[in-house]
């Protein structure tokens, strides 16, 4: 159910972004099932809605706002979403996923968010972090929802954030 909320969260944002839309949508699909894995949240619906909105809107900003300073806009989506869905309780979990998934160290005091955190470094990374999960896992989620090109998209974005502010040019990396 979780997998069919996030799809159909993202079409939502299809005209946003454009043809962008299959790469992001496999990459969100490709996390969320990392960290389904990573926390043991394969039985728990509530754990696996708040990782499938999380998933959704994680890098979303990126898109609707124009920017590679995207976790503010990124969180704001997912705040608006939870508010119109009456889930206001779930507000703090989801921002502190989007807000820390670019974290360097690890998360120590919520087990959701680490999973989180570790399964984006896994799809960044292209499997070469892979925290514990199998090949036949990582094959499995790439064969079914192939990158399309986000990673070459992403390097883009870096590259041109490096050149356009060397003095922070990953304003969504934390320590």
């Amino acid at each position: 159910m979780s997998q069919q909320l996030l799809t159909a969260l993202l079409k939502g944002y299809e005209q946003a972004l454009g043809l962008h839309f299959e790469k992001y949508h496999h990459h969100a699909i490709r996390v969320y099932h990392f960290s389904v894995r990573l926390a043991g949240a394969s039985e728990d619906e509530d754990e696996r809605y708040l990782l499938a909105v999380s998933a959704a809107f994680h890098d979303l900003g990126i898109w609707t706002h124009g920017t590679f300073d995207y976790l503010g806009p990124s969180e704001l989506l997912a705040k608006d979403f939870l508010i119109k869905q009456g889930r206001p309780e779930l507000i703090p979990d989801v921002l502190a996923f989007i807000d820390l998934h670019h974290k360097l160290r690890p998360i120590r005091d919520n087990r959701l968010a680490e999973a989180f955190r570790k399964a984006d470094l896994i799809d960044l990374s292209l499997g070469l972090i892979r925290f514990g999960i199998s090949s036949e896992l990582w094959s499995d989620l790439n064969l079914r929802f192939p990158k399309k090109g986000f990673h070459r998209f992403i390097g883009g974005k870096i590259v041109k954030s490096i050149l356009q502010h060397p003095w922070n040019p990953l304003p969504i990396v934390k320590w």
